[in-house]
């Protein structure tokens, strides 16, 4: 029997605008893309949904979201302490953690929200594949905890373990990124262990952390050729317009060169060549 890799490739942000949207759903179309996450405060929430039932076979998982100065899916009122004093939820993952451990954050309020993110999708006939989040937030030990009752309390037992190796290109990305990814990876490994322990389904391996945002044609085709034997996952952020995107969203992002990663033909060349299986997050046990 010949032993194969299994790959879903993933596009984060599904539903945060329709430039997105559309990036998503030309990578599905034309590419190799398997599986998208969905935001339930996405301004494109609804273009989304309806995109999504021309798309049979991509998987849909739900990125919960506690950042990234989107609107909460619960009234600010209700929520209080997640967000600023515009009403939005915090820019990033630092000042959220930040005001976790000095103790500004109320639980019971972030188990309301993304119980109401879960719901708003669920309510729109969504096939829910599994579970991931903005910024890898689900991974935090109190937000893991909650994240945890909540795919018990919806029968969702797929969730994505962002543990990227820490010596994947430790000497050639920014030191940033460098420290970023290995404290996820000890965050993620914690969490990985929980799972496992409750019979929940992940990868073996994840990819993207140190390319975030920036996961060109050579970046792709890089983790592609160099795949150990497991299950895997790359997180992709295609988009269609750069000026656009990069004129909503100060995050320095290619969108573009990333959707054209995904529609290469030489990609799908080398996913042909390594005998590599595009499942997405449903094909999982």
């Amino acid at each position: 029997m010949i032993r194969v890799n299994r790959l879903i490739i993933n596009a984060d942000d599904f539903g945060i605008h329709e430039a997105v949207n559309e990036g998503i759903y030309s990578a599905y179309g034309q590419g190799v893309l398997t599986s998208t996450s969905l935001l339930a405060q996405g301004p494109a929430f609804d273009d989304a949904v309806r995109m999504s039932k021309e798309c049979n076979r991509l998987g849909i998982g739900i990125h919960l979201c506690l950042v990234g100065s989107l609107p909460t899916v619960l009234s600010p009122r209700e929520v209080p302490s997640l967000v600023e004093s515009d009403g939005l939820l915090p820019y990033n993952y630092m000042t959220f953690i930040k005001r976790v451990y000095t103790g500004k954050i109320d639980f019971s309020q972030v188990y309301a929200e993304l119980s109401a993110q879960i719901e708003k999708i669920l309510d729109s006939g969504i096939r829910v594949t599994h579970i991931d989040s903005h910024q890898h937030l689900h991974v935090l030990p109190p937000v893991w905890k909650i994240t945890v009752a909540l795919m018990k309390k919806y029968g969702i037992h797929r969730v994505r373990i962002p543990r990227e190796a820490s010596t994947f290109k430790m000497l050639t990305a920014s030191p940033a990124r460098v420290f970023g990814r290995d404290g996820l990876t000890v965050l993620a490994g914690r969490a990985a262990r929980e799972a496992e322990r409750l019979g929940f389904s992940l990868t073996d391996y994840f990819w993207g952390m140190v390319d975030g945002g920036n996961m060109t044609e050579v970046s792709l085709q890089y983790i592609l050729r160099r795949l150990p034997f497991g299950i895997h996952e790359i997180m992709m952020h295609p988009g269609k317009s750069d000026d656009l995107l990069g004129h909503t969203f100060a995050w320095g992002y290619h969108w573009q060169e990333e959707l054209q990663a995904l529609v290469s033909v030489r990609t799908r060349e080398i996913i042909a060549s390594k005998k590599i299986e595009l499942i997405n997050y449903g094909d999982l046990l």
